[in-house]
């Protein structure tokens, strides 16, 4: 019997996407179509008899946005987007059929995170309409949120917003993909990653980080957490 593999971190995009991608330019190599249809190309392929695909997260794109409400347009596109491979709702050029919704295990979208509780909240109740499709609901996959912090200042994680924010995550039983990148950003993001975790500790927080990093070499780092507050 094959060992099912469950692709923990994937992007898709169609070629119509591409203008909504905030690393996107002309130049870039991965600047085509990337839908499901390339990716089973791909991962099915290249995998060994002894495995088999069992489905994968989604990890959103690092679509154009901001802070700002009226600039989450192209975020509520990809929740759609996300959302129509999830029911099997396909629109024609997407590149997938409906059958794909199997392969779609979790959801992690873009969250305004920093805005703190109130507005993260906000930000919530909006994507839960636009996980709605004519073949179902995909709200119940979606599992965590992501904010990338590697090309943010420095301290933004250590904010109180932000930290409330992922308190208020962890309450809900939803996780949070931390996106540093040590060798451009600095090795100051992962010590300030760190400081978090143990901030977090502090108020007794159950919310699970998932760290993604870019860096080179090997890490060393003194981790201390003091005891949580009472």
């Amino acid at each position: 019997m094959a060992t099912p593999i469950i692709d923990s971190h994937v992007h898709l995009w169609t070629a119509s996407q591409l203008d909504m991608l905030a690393w996107h330019s002309p130049s870039n190599p991965l600047g085509s179509q990337h839908s499901v249809e390339e990716y089973l190309d791909a991962a099915v392929s290249s995998l060994p008899a002894e495995y088999a695909l069992k489905g994968f997260i989604y990890i959103e794109t690092d679509r154009r946005s901001s802070l700002r409400p009226h600039d989450w347009t192209h975020v509520f596109e990809e929740i759609s987007f996300i959302s129509r491979i999830a029911c099997g709702t396909p629109l024609e050029g997407e590149g997938h059929v409906s059958s794909d919704k199997e392969l779609c295990l979790a959801i992690i979208p873009w969250a305004p995170v920093p805005l703190g509780p109130e507005g993260l909240e906000l930000y919530m109740v909006n994507i839960q309409e636009k996980t709605k499709t004519d073949g179902g609901d995909a709200w119940e996959k979606i599992k965590g949120v992501r904010y990338l912090l590697q090309d943010k200042p420095s301290g933004t994680m250590l904010e109180d917003g932000f930290i409330q924010s992922l308190r208020w995550l962890g309450q809900r039983g939803l996780t949070f993909d931390l996106g540093v990148d040590a060798r451009r950003g600095g090795l100051h993001q992962l010590e300030e990653t760190v400081q978090l975790a143990g901030k977090l500790y502090q108020y007794g927080s159950q919310v699970k980080l998932i760290l993604s990093f870019g860096i080179p070499c090997s890490i060393t780092i003194d981790i201390y957490f003091p005891q949580p507050a009472e």
